[in-house]
């Protein structure tokens, strides 16, 4: 992991942006990062500062990694899940990977300011199409909604068989117990 909290966080602002921000601001694009320059006195005083980039400043720093392990190991991601999350790290082109204050996923992109190629979060992973939209991989290991709060390996619970003539749902008997059918 690099230590990016060691360097301290300054609020800059460009051209056309209303809001002050830091070079860590997740919103920008590389255009605008690279026209930021540090805000005056009277800028710091009338600008209001971006909410990533307050978060940051009040301590929620994304912590970087040089390693894509690295990352997976800190973010404790499920073991079954790391195969899969690596062959998917490995099919893309990034040079940037960190996990973001509150840990809610693993970010992977391009450079500073370049779109976010994929989050891996520790159940599926969002990865960027060209049209801007994602596909999602879901994960050996994921979130099993009303599985009792847990992460499961567990499939899906299959479908219930249902009765033919009055669509009640069979008993383990197969017999259906309000038509005998």
């Amino acid at each position: 992991m690099t230590n990016d909290d060691a360097a301290p966080l300054q609020l800059c602002v460009a051209p056309g942006l209303p809001m002050l921000h830091t070079r860590e601001c997740s919103h920008l694009e590389a255009e605008a990062v690279a026209a930021l320059q540090p805000a005056s006195p009277e800028q710091l005083e009338e600008l209001p500062v971006c909410s990533s980039c307050r978060a940051a400043l009040d301590g929620g720093r994304r912590r970087r990694f040089d390693s894509f392990d690295d990352a997976l190991e800190e973010y404790q991601a499920p073991l079954e899940n790391r195969p899969l999350m690596r062959e998917i790290a490995a099919g893309l082109a990034y040079s940037e990977i960190w996990i973001p204050s509150s840990s809610p996923y693993i970010a992977v992109s391009p450079g500073p300011g370049e779109r976010i190629l994929a989050y891996f979060n520790r159940g599926r992973v969002d990865i960027r199409e060209d049209d801007g939209g994602y596909r999602h991989v879901v994960l050996p290991v994921n979130w099993a909604r009303g599985g009792g709060g847990s992460w499961s390996a567990r499939p899906a619970e299959p479908e219930p068989a249902m009765c033919a003539s009055c669509f009640m749902q069979l008993p383990a008997t197969g017999v259906c117990d309000d038509c005998d059918t």
